[in-house]
C-alpha cells in the first residue's frame, strides 16, 4: 500500500478529472487510488463511488452497478448513513439504465425511505435518491411522472439552489420527460434554460453542456414535423438507457 504522503492529491486529481468531464481520466485515477489504499479506510469507499459514477457516464453501467454494491457491503452497519442512501440512489439509476425496472425502481425508493428516516427531507442524498426515483418513473411512466418530477425539481431548488448540480440532473430529465411526451415547447424552453445555467457554471466545452445544446433544435424540428403531420409524440414507454445527458453533473 502507499503511504499517505504519495497519494497527497490523488484523490483530489481524480474528483478534479470527473467534474471536468474527463471520465476515462478520472476512472483510471480512481482504479489507481483503489489498488493504492486500505480497504477500510473513508477514501477507499470515497474511491469506489468516484469510480462508479466514473464507469456510469462512460456508459458501463454493469461496472459501475459492481462499484456500488461494495459500498453497501462495506456500510452494512450504517443502514440510513448517508453513504448508504447515496449508494442506493446511485445504483438504482445504474440499473435502471440495464432497463431493470422493477428491482430499479424498489433500490430507490429505499434510498428515499432511508434518506428521509436518516437524514431528513432536505439533505443532498435524500434529494438525489428522489431524483433517482423520477429517473426510473420517467423511463416507465412519463405522464404520470411528470408533475412528480416538477415538484422534486422545486424541492431541490429551495433545498439546495438552482445553482446545485443536482439541480441540473432534475432540470434535464424534466427536458428529456417532456420530449418523450412530444410537448415541445416547454421542453425547449427547459432546455434553453439549462444550457445557460450549464454555460455559466461548467463552461461552454464542458461535456454536459455540449450534449445538451442539440436539445432545443431537436425539440423545434420535432415541433415542426409534427405540425406537417410527420411526426407524432413518441408513445408512453420505457426508453433505452440514456446515461450521462439524464443523470448528468453528479458531483462526485
Amino acid at each position: 500500500m502507499a503511504t499517505a504522503t504519495a497519494l497527497d492529491g490523488a484523490p483530489s486529481q481524480a474528483e478534479r478529472a470527473y467534474l471536468d468531464g474527463q471520465f476515462y481520466e478520472a476512472e483510471v485515477l480512481y482504479h489507481q487510488l483503489l489498488g493504492d489504499l486500505q480497504q477500510d479506510s473513508h477514501l477507499f469507499l470515497q474511491a469506489l463511488r468516484g469510480r462508479g459514477l466514473a464507469l456510469h457516464e462512460l456508459g458501463r453501467f454493469h461496472d459501475a452497478e459492481q462499484q456500488l454494491r461494495r459500498i453497501l457491503i462495506a456500510c452494512i452497519h450504517e443502514p440510513v448513513g448517508e453513504r448508504v442512501v447515496d449508494a442506493l440512489g446511485r445504483l438504482a439509476e445504474a440499473v435502471c439504465e440495464q432497463k431493470r425496472w422493477f428491482e430499479a425502481e424498489a433500490l430507490a425508493r429505499e434510498a428515499v425511505r432511508r434518506g428521509e428516516l436518516g437524514l431528513g427531507q432536505r439533505h443532498e442524498a435524500t434529494l438525489s435518491a428522489l431524483l433517482a426515483l423520477g429517473r426510473v418513473l420517467s423511463r416507465t411512466a412519463p405522464a404520470e411522472s411528470e408533475p412528480w418530477i416538477r415538484e422534486t425539481r422545486e424541492a431541490i431548488a429551495r433545498a439546495l439552489g438552482r445553482s446545485h448540480p443536482v439541480a441540473w440532473s432534475a432540470q434535464q430529465l424534466l427536458v428529456t420527460t417532456l420530449r418523450v411526451l412530444g410537448r415541445w415547447d416547454e421542453a425547449e424552453q427547459a432546455a434553453d434554460d439549462l444550457i445557460v445555467m450549464r454555460e455559466h457554471h461548467q463552461g461552454a466545452g464542458h461535456p454536459y453542456t455540449l450534449r445538451s445544446c442539440p436539445d432545443p433544435a431537436r425539440c423545434r424540428k420535432a415541433a415542426r414535423g409534427i405540425g406537417r403531420g410527420r411526426l407524432r409524440p413518441e408513445r408512453e414507454r420505457p426508453g433505452p438507457g440514456s446515461g450521462s445527458p439524464v443523470s448528468g453533473a453528479y458531483p462526485p
